[in-house]
């Protein structure tokens, strides 16, 4: 199983930055109203990197 992005909601500003870096992993859920992470086969490892060092937050990690 792939590693997967996973997003701590608790230290989450909704800055958006890693949905600029990473639009097709990273979006808000209308309904909640709160970041998510997409349910993808793979994931683009260097896009998600980017989106990690420059979170504020430091809320993204890799999910084994």
């Amino acid at each position: 199983m792939p590693n997967t992005p996973y997003v701590d909601l608790a230290c989450c500003n909704l800055c958006e930055a890693c949905i600029e870096i990473c639009p097709e992993v990273f979006s808000i859920n209308p309904q909640t109203g709160l970041l998510e992470v997409l349910d993808l086969e793979e994931y683009p490892h260097d896009k998600v990197e980017e989106a990690m060092a420059l979170c504020p937050g430091d809320c993204i990690t890799w999910e084994k």
